[in-house]
């Protein structure tokens, strides 16, 4: 069990082996500042490999029926210390009912979100509003905005 302000759980791959709701729950209980100072180096590559992983699972594909976008998530802080500005990039497309994330880069997104990897990580367990961190200017969109609303509702946020 961990405690309340400790990210003991992101000090290795153990992420990869979480359910959705233990995930929530893990994000829910460790700080902000902690979780800042964690997703850095290796665990934010694992972390964001098994975010984006995930994703096609946590597709509703009756809500998706009709929508058709190409996603680029760009993530803020990829260079660290030496190149804040640096961002890793991740694209998927949602297209008749179906979540793929893109191995190549397919040129233009009709949506761009950008974000760090906390903010990502608080969103996609339901422990952070995207529409209040985009208020706070946490997260930004970019592109097809009509769009864009939608995607809330194509994905399942947080534990089942």
């Amino acid at each position: 069990m961990t405690e309340r302000g400790s990210a003991g759980w992101l000090e290795s791959e153990g992420i990869a082996t979480l359910d959705a709701s233990e995930l929530a729950r893990l994000v829910d209980r460790t700080s902000e500042r902690e979780l800042r100072h964690r997703l850095i180096g290796g665990v934010r590559e694992v972390a964001l490999r098994e975010i984006f992983r995930r994703m096609p699972e946590y597709l509703r594909p009756a809500r998706a029926a009709g929508f058709d976008a190409v996603i680029s998530w760009q993530i803020t802080g990829a260079g660290g210390a030496g190149r804040p500005d640096a961002v890793d990039e991740y694209w998927i497309r949602v297209h008749d009912g179906r979540c793929t994330v893109l191995l190549t880069h397919p040129g233009i997104a009709d949506i761009s979100i950008r974000t760090d990897p906390t903010t990502l990580l608080r969103i996609v367990t339901g422990n952070e509003d995207p529409v209040l961190a985009v208020l706070k200017q946490r997260l930004s969109v970019r592109g097809d905005l009509a769009q864009a609303a939608r995607l809330t509702k194509l994905f399942a946020v947080g534990p089942a």
